[in-house]
């Protein structure tokens, strides 16, 4: 029965809403409630039938669909939020359905010579974009068995996507269901299942842009921390340092073990904050004239992470492009730090030569740092700023002693091996990646340390230890102030969730101590 209702949905969905709304007999206000569970039931139940609809991304973008109200799925980002709700008849002649975009471009002589202002409903409408930051292996991850059809066109409301010039899908969402819809907010994760089509950009003014349409049947937030911690996982770490340290950081394992760490961090509580501290590489040399541009350690956390982008810094891209949101006209413009919680952002200061900051590059570096320090972004409107909460690991690299721009949580110095050296900018191609089951143990292993993370408390027998400990080092050392002591304890949670612990011991705690002590005996 199942596997019919999911041939209906996929070949006709128009059909099926029109069926639903003949055999509804409650409020029309609760129809789109009831569509909704039902393209729920078929689709969102199990990976399997999600993976039936045709996806909508660069590799299937909107010009190749050549049938009419074809039903897509959509893997994106929510941009934009602010756009005025849409009205729309929900009830047309004959018992007719007049949502979903039904009643677009339908015949003058289909509609009611006269309604009832009751059948005047509203759907919220947004933009989305495709997932600025989804690495490749993850894309492949939602559309396997999906055949790449085409290439995907310049993408309209450019402007709206935080990566300039980056291949993606913009596009309007519809979503009846309004309940359902208030609580999606700017940089959400969401899958929408619906009906695709091409429509002016707002509904008032007909002289907007045709743009891509998708009328939402169904969807669903992508949740975090899915991946649960194991005795098998827990052995990974030792072998995943190596392979970072061999091949992206000069052989340098103590560098690897921190960004290790770095990389289980997530936000765990902003009340009395608790915020992934951020890193800097320092003395990270810059690429020669013959290397690659990109660090080697780019392809490596794209072969990781779900959700990663390299930001080359230079005064020009700070001087010119958006780093934060902002309204003009009406309209959100996008920027570099308006992406999705979770995400890890690779920040390169090697192709920052002498010049000249503009108050536009001073502001985008105080914007970095406010996600650094606070986690939070600014998005600018025309009378009003507002700032919105974020959950980036941030990482820099530079090649002098510290970041030129930024104060971060920890600085590593990093030491090569001579013999490997060579290894921090290489091709793609030239990188030893593990087997297939190796590297998704990795990923397994780094998305179930950002679990743990959130989850790691302190033991009370280690809590009096710290307390003792922390009275003695102040004893030794009046310099000692409990801003170290909060460092610390940032350390010692770091490292229980890199080795998948969810709790502080006290060989945890004196491991910290030792591995934030050969950090700091690093030359400056």
């Amino acid at each position: 029965m199942v596997s019919a209702f999911l041939i209906d949905a996929i070949n006709n969905p128009t059909k099926v809403v029109q069926e639903l709304y003949e055999e509804h007999t409650g409020n029309i206000d609760q129809f789109p409630a009831v569509v909704a569970r039902h393209f729920s039931d078929v689709f969102l139940n199990s990976d399997d039938t999600l993976r039936e609809v045709l996806p909508l991304d660069v590799n299937h973008p909107p010009e190749s669909f050549t049938h009419s109200r074809s039903l897509v799925r959509f893997h994106g980002m929510v941009q934009d939020t602010s756009s005025s709700p849409e009205m729309y008849l929900a009830s047309l002649n004959e018992n007719k359905c007049g949502g979903w975009g039904i009643s677009q471009n339908m015949p003058s002589s289909e509609w009611p010579s006269s309604f009832d202002y009751c059948d005047l409903k509203e759907a919220t409408a947004l933009w989305a974009v495709t997932v600025p930051g989804q690495t490749d292996w993850r894309t492949e991850e939602l559309t396997a068995g999906s055949h790449c059809s085409s290439s995907s066109q310049n993408a309209p409301q450019p402007h709206k996507f935080p990566v300039p010039n980056a291949p993606h899908i913009g596009v309007q969402v519809k979503i009846y269901d309004n309940e359902a819809a208030q609580s999606l907010k700017a940089t959400d994760v969401v899958t929408f299942i619906g009906i695709l089509t091409s429509e002016s950009l707002g509904s008032e003014d007909v002289s907007s842009p045709v743009v891509p349409s998708l009328h939402v049947l169904c969807h669903k937030v992508q949740s975090t921390g899915d991946a649960s911690p194991t005795e098998e996982l827990a052995t990974v770490r030792d072998d995943l340092i190596n392979w970072i340290a061999d091949e992206a950081l000069g052989g340098d394992e103590v560098a690897a073990q921190w960004l290790v760490l770095e990389l289980s961090a997530k936000v765990y509580t902003r009340t009395t904050p608790l915020l992934p501290p951020s890193l800097t590489l320092s003395h990270f040399p810059s690429p020669t004239p013959s290397s690659p541009a990109l660090p080697t350690l780019h392809h490596v956390l794209s072969d990781l992470l779900p959700q990663y982008l390299t930001v080359p810094l230079s005064l020009d891209l700070l001087n010119k492009e958006n780093f934060s949101p902002e309204s003009k006209d009406e309209d959100l413009h996008s920027g570099y730090l308006q992406v999705p919680c979770g995400i890890t952002l690779l920040l390169t200061e090697n192709g920052v030569q002498e010049g000249k900051l503009v108050e536009k590059g001073i502001m985008n570096i105080r914007a970095v740092q406010e996600v650094m320090d606070a986690q939070t972004l600014e998005y600018s409107f025309p009378f009003s700023k507002f700032s919105f909460p974020t959950d980036i690991v941030t990482i820099v690299l530079c090649d002098g002693r510290k970041s030129a721009f930024f104060q971060t949580g920890f600085t590593v110095p990093l030491e090569m091996k001579p013999s490997l050296k060579d290894n921090l900018y290489k091709p793609r191609d030239q990188i030893k990646i593990p087997d297939t089951v190796k590297l998704a143990a990795y990923r397994s292993f780094l998305a179930a340390a950002k679990q743990c993370f959130g989850t790691v408390q302190v033991a009370e027998e280690t809590s009096r230890h710290i307390q003792e400990d922390f009275v003695r080092q102040r004893q030794e050392d009046p310099s000692i102030t409990a801003d170290n002591l909060i460092h610390l304890m940032k350390v010692a949670r770091l490292l229980a969730a890199s080795m998948l612990e969810r709790e502080v011991t006290v060989d945890i705690w004196e491991t910290s101590k030792r591995l934030d002590a050969s950090r700091r005996k690093r030359s400056p």
